[in-house]
């Protein structure tokens, strides 16, 4: 599938023209259908994977679903429809994964809203399918793992902290801080906050539970 053949599924093509239209009340409309899209998305996902993988608990289906709606598989599937290409022509700059992930959601929200949930479920399941199958052995991330851990062990929630940001906004460099209660704090950094975190939480486990190393404060 590419970009022609997603906006033929709109019944009126100029729901999905409107996405890329540059003025202030288009950016506005724009930022209300991502935040529907986001919705309708993580609705279909998690009923599609639900159904699929009739055999996974609650933390398998958890992964898959949150790499599945991850800005980088959003973005993913944006490059496999050269909806890049189409946005470039828009004259549209500085196109992130962030940026295509955004313009996938609000896709999304408007094809619902033109279409309805059935044409919506179609889109995504065949878009999908691909990362769904190719994915349904995922491991669980850092964060997961590390979250899981400190709750077993009774130390609560690991406490994420943004110490700085550098570089240009389609550009940036997260630099944060993790902490868990008794332990060290550890400093990590990512292209992106939810990168930086994993990247974090990876250490932590490397250095305090992976190697058995207990060091309190």
């Amino acid at each position: 599938m590419d970009f022609i053949t997603l906006k033929k599924k709109f019944k009126q093509h100029n729901n999905f023209l409107k996405i890329f239209n540059h003025n202030k009340k288009a950016k506005q409309e724009f930022q209300r259908l991502e935040f529907l899209g986001d919705r309708v998305l993580a609705l279909i996902l998690s009923h599609e994977i639900y159904n699929r993988f009739t055999r996974f608990n609650e933390g398998r289906l958890a992964t898959i679903f949150s790499y599945l709606t991850s800005s980088t598989t959003l973005s993913k599937i944006a490059k496999n429809i050269q909806l890049d290409l189409f946005i470039k022509k828009k004259k549209f700059n500085n196109i992130s994964d962030k940026v295509l992930s955004d313009f996938i959601e609000a896709i999304l929200g408007s094809l619902y809203i033109d279409s309805g949930i059935d044409v919506v479920r179609s889109l995504i399941v065949e878009l999908w399918m691909e990362e769904i199958i190719k994915n349904r052995d995922l491991r669980r991330d850092s964060k997961s793992i590390l979250q899981e851990w400190t709750q077993a062990n009774g130390l609560g929630l690991p406490v994420y902290k943004v110490l700085k940001k550098k570089g240009l906004d389609h550009q940036p460099t997260f630099e944060i801080e993790l902490k868990v209660k008794d332990f060290d704090v550890i400093l990590g950094n990512g292209k992106s906050l939810q990168i930086a975190q994993k990247k974090t939480a990876d250490k932590f486990i490397k250095k305090f539970i992976e190697e058995d190393i207990i060091v309190k404060q």
